[in-house]
């Protein structure tokens, strides 16, 4: 008898995953050559894929997967929507040390949910290589909502370009990409869109050009391609499970054969909730319902929110039924937010789902999903700033550093107000948590991980803080991310593990960024290099002219700026010229009709003021002017054109008030 208490006491006092069934996967990650547009490039996959495998779970189970780094380089990977322990989120210098090449890390941690979620590296720019896979969780007691067949779509966006460089050239301010895509504005282009008051007031207001995606992409994939089949007979109910695993995309989802059914977002049921097509923000999930139509492949549609492509899936068998093509986003008339967003001062207005926005307005818990009233409150407000020109991205103004991590206590009811200063979407990342989304559905707002926050608007969210230690909140835009849009949130009274108050540092560290602008023509040359990171700048500044005039006259500036926002730089330095050197110091200032302003001083006691400004015409030519007053030598003056031919070069021509005219090349890197 005795024996039959001892185990009844064992099965009490054990935890119940004790007893549950241990799922096993082994992971290398490793280099592949890749040919996606018809050129061969290296790229990183998972046991030879891209997408990775598919993780399958039920609730329950013990997870335990054993990731292997068969590269020459660190790596790590991030269980993206999973609730785990906090040494098993993956993420380097936060929750982990970095994959060292050559090593394996395993990852062991109880499955406490069930839902659509992924996985992905987290190690500088290895996602936009493919690092990447699927996770799906089986409810113990079944889905919720039945199907005929169950399929994962993966989406991602691809550029052959190694992410390196395409970092650094948006670092360098160049509108390169812009140009690629065909989403260069220019007076010209408003003009034929019946929009030169909407470029003149973003001007007014000091708006840089509009764009919605920062990066021009070679192709748009599902599962790793283009276009894919999924054969389904007529009238079957198919689950879609969607995940978004781009690096700077949004997708606007639509069906050729009928409504779409969303059932659950982020993993999290929701009640079924019908669209004709909805904008799925990057990092999220969306498990969709559709029907089979009587006859027909049905293309169900991605298209990127900037119009430059789409994926494809068709869905049956016989004639291929195709989705409406969607109109190119007007960019010159959206100075008060993407889509046509009804945006307000600072708040954006939730209304009525229109099929190009997200669906988050609709979406409605099937459970009560209210915070416990008796804890303590904290609210937060996080301001979502960046600097489109130095391509910095921020939260209130600051990059991710040691000094402003997030604080909040353990039993805590905490909200994040979360409010985008940018034009750009940003789809923010709570690891270790779900957050409500006060979206006015009361006590049952739906339970995300990630939420779009749209521009010039506002999201407001709230979670109990129920875990311990530090977790990463982040912009999933992956070049927004590295360009500081990120935040530590850290619980009071945490307990840091030795090593990764070690190597915690490094999460902190900064890249320092090149770039290089000037002229070398048949009188002048003139131009800029610097080098900088988010906050400091060394530059050089050089004017050289050796026409209309005796001798050779040169003018060089060897700075140091400190940089404090998009519209402020404090500067000092030394000014050399072929008659005097002298110390300097000033301000450069962004005026209003985006006209670049310096104000400076030397040691000598001579002021300079300088303004310059630039205008677009057509997309692949624009004019410039530049107007300086030396207290000392003057005034002095330049306009000119140039003509872009590629990527580094432009073709240029300019009248100099002391140098006269000429003509050559303007180059770039």
């Amino acid at each position: 008898m005795k024996k039959y208490y001892f185990i009844i006491l064992i099965f009490f006092l054990c935890p119940s995953w004790a007893f549950a069934e241990e799922v096993e996967y082994q992971i290398e990650i490793d280099y592949k050559t890749v040919n996606v547009t018809g050129k061969n490039i290296q790229a990183m996959a998972l046991n030879g894929s891209i997408p990775g495998p598919t993780l399958k779970f039920q609730e329950g189970d013990i997870a335990k997967i054993s990731f292997h780094n068969a590269m020459d380089v660190a790596t790590s990977v991030h269980w993206h929507g999973i609730l785990l322990p906090y040494r098993q989120d993956g993420v380097p210098y936060v929750t982990n040390p970095p994959i060292a090449p050559g090593k394996t890390k395993i990852f062991k941690f109880p499955i406490k949910q069930a839902g659509t979620y992924w996985f992905h590296s987290h190690t500088g720019l290895q996602e936009q290589r493919g690092v990447y896979g699927a996770i799906v969780i089986t409810p113990r007691e079944g889905e919720r909502v039945s199907s005929d067949k169950d399929e994962v779509i993966i989406l991602s966006d691809w550029i052959n370009e190694n992410p390196d460089d395409v970092l650094r050239t948006l670092k360098s301010g160049s509108d390169y990409y812009s140009l690629k895509k065909g989403s260069t504005q220019s007076l010209l282009g408003a003009a034929k869109e019946g929009a030169l008051t909407n470029l003149a007031q973003r001007s007014w207001m000091r708006m840089p050009p509009m764009d919605i995606s920062d990066v021009a992409y070679d192709a748009f994939l599902a599962n790793g391609k283009t276009e894919t089949t999924l054969p389904a007979a007529p009238g079957e109910k198919i689950r879609l499970r969607f995940i978004n695993a781009a690096t700077a995309t949004y997708f606007h989802l639509q069906f050729a054969g009928g409504p779409i059914q969303i059932i659950s977002a982020d993993g999290v049921d929701v009640q079924p909730v019908n669209t004709d097509r909805f904008l799925m923000a990057i990092a999220e999930t969306y498990d969709l319902i559709v029907t089979v139509p009587p006859d027909g492949s049905y293309e169900f549609r991605a298209t990127a929110q900037d119009g430059t492509g789409y994926s494809s899936i068709y869905i049956g068998s016989g004639k291929r039924v195709y989705a409406r093509d969607m109109t190119k986003p007007p960019l010159y008339k959206m100075a008060m937010g993407h889509e046509g967003m009804q945006v307000k001062g600072k708040h954006s207005k939730m209304g009525a789902h229109d099929g190009t926005s997200s669906p988050y307005n609709n979406l409605r818990s099937v459970e009560k999903t209210t915070l416990p009233s008796e804890n303590p409150k904290r609210k937060v407000t996080l301001a979502l700033t960046g600097d489109m020109e130095r391509y910095i991205w921020s939260i209130n103004g600051e990059t991710l550093s040691p000094k402003n991590s997030i604080r909040i206590r353990h039993g805590e009811n905490v909200q994040f107000v979360l409010v985008n200063k940018t034009m750009m979407h940003h789809p923010m990342h709570l690891h270790g948590h779900f957050f409500r989304v006060l979206n006015g559905q009361g006590e049952y707002s739906p339970l995300k991980h990630t939420i779009d926050v749209p521009p010039l608007g506002t999201r407001v969210i709230e979670f109990e803080a129920n875990e311990f230690n530090d977790w990463f909140f982040h912009c999933h835009v992956l070049y927004h991310a590295k360009s500081g849009m990120a935040r530590v949130v850290s619980y009071e009274d945490r307990e840091l593990a030795t090593e990764l108050k070690i190597i915690r540092p490094r999460l902190y560290e900064e890249s320092w960024y090149s770039r290089v602008h000037g002229t070398v023509q048949s009188h002048m040359t003139d131009g800029m290099a610097a080098i900088s990171n988010s906050k400091n700048i060394f530059s050089t500044r050089w004017q050289v002219g050796w026409q209309r005039v005796d001798e050779t006259d040169y003018d060089i500036e060897l700075a140091y700026d400190r940089y404090f926002n998009r519209f402020l730089n404090v500067f000092t330095g030394i000014n050399i010229t072929n008659e005097y050197e002298r110390g300097i110091f000033g301000l450069r200032y962004l005026l209003p009709f985006n006209i670049e302003s310096s104000l400076r001083v030397d040691s000598g006691g001579e002021l300079r003021i300088e303004l310059g400004q630039g205008l677009q015409l057509t997309s692949l030519f624009g004019i410039f002017a530049d107007v300086e007053y030396d207290t000392e030598t003057k005034e002095e003056w330049l306009f000119g054109g140039k003509y872009t031919l590629t990527k580094n070069l432009s073709l240029t021509s300019q009248y100099h008030s002391d140098f006269g005219a000429g003509a050559g090349l303007d180059f770039r890197f």
